[in-house]
């Protein structure tokens, strides 16, 4: 078939879906990241390792080390500019690209994920200026069923405190309804690390990809008024714990998006997929 002929196809779909209002439906496709292991962290240093240096802040490192990763799958993309609205300013050689970054995360389980490292840095932080203290890292396995109201934040600070303690200089575990377990290693520091223990990650629904496209969307104008018309938008999920997605492979997008192209990154995974 010629190129006119595609095309004419595609005018004519594009029409017909117009009429009857239907959607626009965009299938799944992976891209391909073939650098070895070695190739990739030489590469993940030279895009975002001087963007690091101005922005020491964990929200934007976080969205500076996504962009770097996702960027890892392409052979001409650099960071221009770290910005706001959008987050970053891409080059391809040729032009500039606007990129908006957004975490999906399942909200309830997030909080609960919070709640607890907060409780855990601010002991972390007691316990750091206890000179009885050696230097440790203690890894605390939390209740798998605890719940707590936010109005006993003092006493699980204190609770934390009190068995990491005990355990550290006398390897007495004391019996206490947060920590399950805890193991001690010699460290540089004083540090606590709060690990939720197992956890299923559940598939993505189309409905939370379409949420968050949906919020960027009404942003979009505003991106564009920097004078940059091509805007894509990066989705992260994958993360570590509970409140995390892993993608659905199936997943079609069937939505009207102004960006001209939105990507699903599988951040532990490493698996970049592009939704239109």
């Amino acid at each position: 078939m010629s190129d006119k002929a595609t095309q004419f196809r595609s005018d004519m779909s594009d029409i017909i879906r117009h009429i009857y209002k239907l959607p626009v439906i965009f299938m799944t496709k992976v891209l391909k990241n073939n650098k070895t292991i070695s190739e990739n962290y030489a590469l993940l240093g030279k895009l975002i390792n001087e963007h690091l240096d101005l922005f020491p802040d964990k929200k934007k490192t976080l969205e500076i080390c996504h962009t770097g990763k996702f960027l890892m799958f392409f052979d001409n993309l650099t960071i221009l500019e770290v910005t706001e609205k959008p987050d970053f300013i891409l080059f391809d050689g040729n032009n500039q690209i606007g990129l908006e970054h957004q975490i999906i995360v399942e909200s309830k389980s997030k909080e609960r994920e919070g709640f607890f490292e907060n409780i855990f840095s601010l002991a972390e932080i007691e316990l750091k200026e206890d000179r009885e203290l050696p230097n440790f890292l203690a890894s605390c396995y939390i209740e798998p069923y605890a719940n707590f109201k936010l109005n006993e934040k003092e006493y699980l600070i204190e609770t934390v405190k009190k068995v990491v303690k005990e355990y550290v200089l006398n390897n007495n575990f004391i019996e206490n309804p947060l920590i399950e377990s805890l193991f001690i290693q010699p460290h540089t520091q004083k540090n606590i690390h709060a690990n939720m223990g197992a956890w299923w990650q559940k598939n993505i629904t189309l409905e939370a990809i379409e949420n968050a496209i949906k919020k960027k969307n009404a942003k979009i104008s505003t991106y564009k008024e920097k004078g940059i018309n091509t805007q894509w938008l990066l989705l992260v999920i994958g993360s570590s714990g509970d409140s995390s997605f892993e993608m659905d492979k199936n997943l079609k997008l069937e939505m009207e998006t102004e960006f001209d192209k939105v990507f699903v990154l599988e951040d532990l995974r490493n698996v970049l997929y592009e939704l239109k």
